[in-house]
């Protein structure tokens, strides 16, 4: 890794090693399942689904969900990384969307399984409700089946 992190910080690009690698892929998964499921659910920017009413609830219960899953693995999310993900995802007026929302609505295949799938999964094994990261994924598997990309688990 220290590596590799060398050659990525010789291109300039700021690239620190965490503690606890595993943790913080984590955490990384909490943020990016939740950014996804508040974007693509509401088909929305983060500030068309704050700015709804009801929409300012949507980002903490997905929150709440992802990390509850990232708990029951061993891996909490401290208040400070929480705190972070509901103030990207809780933005009035923000035209924010992840990667995954630009791919489903330009009708490209997206990263269901590999992001949601897999820790929808992984909170059953757990025995982790999640209902609306559950219903982000069916949504986007019915998305993979419509423009023909496989989706696994299916």
């Amino acid at each position: 890794m220290e590596r590799i992190r060398a050659v990525l910080e010789a291109a300039g690009i700021d690239a620190p090693v965490p503690e606890r690698v595993m943790t913080a892929m984590w955490h990384k998964w909490v943020f990016i399942t939740t950014f996804g499921a508040v974007t693509s659910l509401m088909r929305g920017t983060v500030g068309d689904v704050y700015d709804t009413p009801g929409g300012p609830a949507l980002g903490p219960a997905v929150l709440d969900e992802a990390a509850a899953v990232a708990a029951a693995a061993g891996h909490p999310v401290p208040e400070e990384e929480r705190a972070a993900t509901l103030a990207v995802v809780s933005a009035s007026g923000s035209p924010m969307v992840p990667s995954l929302y630009r791919d489903l609505t330009a009708g490209h295949p997206t990263e269901v399984e590999h992001l949601f799938g897999d820790l929808t999964d992984r909170a059953r094994d757990f025995n982790v409700a999640t209902p609306l990261l559950d219903l982000a994924t069916l949504h986007l598997r019915v998305h993979q089946r419509r423009v023909g990309a496989p989706a696994a688990g299916l």
